[in-house]
Formats: structure tokens, C-alpha cells, sequence
């Protein structure tokens, strides 16, 4: 049986950058490390017969000393399956209107890792549209 709330979030990409990790001196229990992570999607136009892609870019926090260990040495380009949990945070911000102050309320969301797994780089077939 299932729980009652999942919050999971899968995404399957490559790094578009490597991995921002603290010194190894500068590690703590708050410590955390960030990956960029690149996933590809897109739409079929029916009008033009033509897939346009669309390439968008994660920004995934790894809490904690061991994701900060893990991800060391992480580079752009590498093949990447995360699991996560998406983790959202309301601030309070002061917007000021004709020199009057008030509280805005700002929502912010990211992901934060709870398994990383570093894949094979898959064998890229490309198309050339002829046969043979």
C-alpha cells in the first residue's frame, strides 16, 4: 500500500555544468552541494509537422555532507537519475509604493535531492533520413 501524500520528483538529464560543491575544509552538517541538471522535452506542431524542442534547466540542491562528498568531481556533460523532493518556502518581501512600505509575500520552491545515481552515457543514434 501506498502512503497517503508523495512528494517525489524524478528527473533524468545531464549536468549543464559541473558541480558547485564547498571545500572540503568548509564542510558541515549545513553544508550542501548544487547541480545543474539539463532535461530535454518539447511539442509537436501539428500546423508544421515539426518537433521544437525545448531544453530546461533544474537547479538542484544535495543537502548535507554526503551528497557534498558524492557529488565532488561531478562535470558537465555527466548522465545523471535523481529522485527528490520538491520543498517550497514563503519569504516575506517589502515593496515600497509612492514611499509607502508593505509586505509582500513571495513563494520559492526548490528541489532538494534524496538519491542521486550517475548513469552510462547512452549511445546517440542520429537520424540522417536516408536509408541504407
Amino acid at each position: 500500500m501506498t502512503g497517503l501524500f508523495q512528494n517525489t520528483v524524478t528527473l533524468r538529464g545531464f549536468l549543464a555544468a559541473d558541480a558547485t560543491v564547498p571545500p572540503s575544509d568548509g564542510i558541515t552538517e549545513e553544508a550542501f552541494a548544487v547541480l545543474l541538471l539539463a532535461t530535454m522535452s518539447g511539442t509537436w506542431d501539428v500546423a508544421t509537422n515539426e518537433w521544437t524542442p525545448r531544453i530546461t534547466t533544474h537547479r538542484i540542491v544535495c543537502p548535507g555532507p554526503w551528497f557534498c562528498g558524492f557529488t565532488r568531481g561531478m562535470k558537465r556533460g555527466d548522465y545523471l537519475d535523481v529522485e527528490a523532493e520538491l520543498r517550497a518556502q514563503e519569504h516575506i518581501r517589502i515593496a515600497v509604493v509612492a514611499g509607502e512600505r508593505f509586505p509582500v509575500k513571495h513563494d520559492s520552491y526548490e528541489i532538494q535531492a534524496t538519491r542521486i545515481q550517475r548513469l552510462e552515457r547512452p549511445l546517440l543514434v542520429v537520424d540522417t533520413g536516408e536509408d541504407g
